[in-house]
């Protein structure tokens, strides 16, 4: 069963629903039956998407994705940044510049995507000494890149710079600006995110906070006051090697500058206990990128980046404080998941560092799978257990990008205000940040626990999707229908005499039991309590609007929005005998109040 389950948890990769086959060639198998599945749903488009994602998250440039920001950044005097202002038809220049800024900040993100799905290893993401375009982004930079279809604004290829000797995203525009530096800064907060990001060390928890000032007594603290020396030893060497990246985040060679050589108050640049070969200063930065990817820390660090995107947790930190009550029971859960971790990024290594086995070995472990634990009888024994156990398991709020994906999956249709319109939920002026998103500008967190105005937005879209959804469904031959093939409108569960009637009794179970396995993936028996509950809403809300109907309390006209009259697509008006404008029997509404309960469920807006 938890094999099967993960198997429709896939939708947290590709935003779509297993296929039958793909779940027929889990079930009963074992959990490692999986991993051919996973290899397919990985060459999948949508999953490249998610994969952006995760990595946004983390390096967070999609703050430039919005107007022209991206192409502000670049060089205009080194670069045809603004190349699409001689078009003359405003249209078609507005879509050429959300084109070209959408390549340009995802410079970063779509090395990242070129290199999982290419099966490279992820070590390139930092070594690659080149850089991923565009057909548009590269024309901003004025380069000569071959495509295959120029035309398509997604194709990605890779090209160099002229000069400019490339370390993977380490040297991209947006990499660059996202995480700036300045004149005192000296490229010391760059380093701080290059450990933080690529080398799974948080360089702010190694120094005691807050520091008494008083004890900074000697001349450069940061090379030689203890307090200071214990990160900045770390740091400084690092932030060195961006020697030729300062102010202007340009390429720019210090023996071009009026500075000759580094700065003589800070620590030679290096990594570790390696110092930078003399003649190497230009390029400092690819040296800097080959002692990284060396690092064992570079694999555990990539574990981490995709443990938090699937789990919507962080990894554990080893509990230092031997008086805290449940101590015991946090340093047994840390170290538990600290193997895991390792062995994970052992794999990685191994595995030629390509980063989908993270993916399946994540997948694959309780951390993601587990749905329930057994706990001891005793009370006290059963809370030091909850406390061991507390990170197994997912149970993360989707995020807006995610549930965006799995309602239209589920229902057919996106949850928009009209076909032509953005979706509410990744809409940046709708719903994307009050669900819990990021604009990875000024709100870089995303929510993890459901607050009320997100548990309000819930209840609107399973309300306003079940809606849209339900009479179009009904309008589609049966064998074309994703929720409701099973029944019809004119099967009620009662005749005139109110006697229940089996044929269609058994009918309207059979298809509740499959809106519970579409919809929230979970297989009941016919008879189980759960099918029987979902039977008896459906039959409580016919009854009441089949009778409120006859006594004209009710219309028999199916509100506006719920009606289906047209193709949603297209626009194209349906024949008439698929039309549906009335519910006379009521029995939509009571189907529509049936697929508002399952989609309300957090089973359907957990992970």
């Amino acid at each position: 069963p938890g094999a099967e389950r993960a198997s429709y948890r896939e939708v947290a990769l590709t935003g779509r629903l297993p296929t039958t086959q793909e779940a027929e060639q889990v079930r009963g198998f074992g959990i490692d039956a999986i991993d051919p599945v996973l290899d397919e749903i990985m060459k999948e488009d949508a999953f490249f998407e998610r994969l952006t994602e995760i990595f946004n998250d983390t390096l967070l440039t999609d703050r430039y994705i919005n107007d022209t920001d991206a192409v502000g950044l670049l060089n205009a005097e080194k670069f045809p940044s603004y190349w699409f202002e001689g078009v003359e038809d405003d249209a078609t220049r507005n879509q050429l510049a959300y084109y070209t800024n959408v390549g340009l900040a995802r410079e970063a993100l779509n090395l990242i995507v070129h290199v999982v799905k290419n099966d490279l290893p992820y070590t390139e993401i930092l070594t690659a000494d080149y850089m991923v375009f565009t057909p548009y982004s590269a024309k901003s930079y004025g380069v000569n890149v071959s495509f295959k279809d120029p035309s398509d604004p997604w194709e990605l290829a890779v090209g160099k710079l002229p000069g400019v000797p490339h370390a993977g995203l380490l040297t991209t525009t947006m990499f660059l600006n996202r995480f700036p530096t300045t004149a005192t800064n000296r490229n010391r907060a760059r380093a701080r995110v290059i450990y933080k990001f690529f080398l799974d060390t948080d360089i702010l928890k190694l120094g005691a906070r807050p520091l008494d000032p008083t004890s900074i007594k000697t001349v450069n603290p940061t090379m030689n006051n203890p307090n200071c020396t214990v990160c900045h030893e770390l740091i400084d060497p690092v932030a060195a090697t961006f020697q030729n990246y300062q102010v202007r985040n340009d390429y720019v060679p210090l023996e071009t500058t009026e500075q000759m050589t580094w700065f003589t108050d800070m620590r030679l640049p290096g990594f570790g206990e390696a110092k930078l070969p003399e003649g190497d200063e230009k390029v400092a930065e690819q040296w800097l990128a080959k002692q990284i990817v060396a690092d064992d820390r570079f694999a555990q660090s990539a574990v981490r980046v995709v443990w938090k995107g699937l789990t919507g947790q962080d990894l554990l930190t080893e509990p230092f404080d031997a008086n805290q009550p449940d101590y015991v029971q946090a340093l047994e859960a840390f170290q538990v998941q600290d193997r895991v971790v390792k062995s994970i990024a052992s794999k990685l290594r191994s595995n030629s560092y390509n980063l989908k086995q993270v993916f399946k070995e994540i997948i694959k472990t309780d951390y993601f799978r587990a749905t329930n634990v057994r706990l001891p009888a005793d009370p006290e024994a059963a809370e030091a257990r909850k406390a061991e156990l507390g990170a197994l398991g997912t149970a993360q709020y989707m995020t807006p990008e995610q549930l965006d994906r799995k309602i239209e999956a589920v229902t057919g249709y996106p949850w928009r205000p009209n076909r032509d319109s953005p979706d509410l939920l990744t809409n940046g002026n709708e719903y994307r940040i009050f669900y819990g998103g990021i604009d990875s500008n000024s709100i870089t967190q995303r929510i993890s626990d459901p607050n009320g105005i997100m548990a309000n937005i819930a209840i609107r879209m399973a309300n306003e999707m079940s809606c849209l959804a339900t009479a179009r469904d009904f309008s589609a031959d049966p064998s074309d229908r994703l929720l409701f093939p099973y029944v019809e409108r004119s099967f009620v569960p009662e005749d005139d005499n109110q006697f229940s009637v089996p044929a269609v009794t058994d009918a309207i179970r059979a298809n509740i039991q499959h809106l519970y396995d579409h919809v929230l993936g979970e297989s009941y028996d016919l008879n189980d309590p759960e099918i029987t509950a979902a039977y008896n809403l459906f039959v409580t809300i016919w009854k009441d609007g089949k009778n409120g109907v006859t006594a004209g309390t009710y219309s028999a006209d199916l509100p506006g929005a719920c009606r289906s009259t047209n193709d949603y697509w297209t626009g194209n008006e349906l024949p008439e005998n698929r039309k549906i404008s009335q519910d006379p029997d009521y029995t939509v509404r009571a189907w529509m109040g049936v697929l508002t309960f399952m989609l309300s469920d957090y089973k359907f807006l957990h992970e």
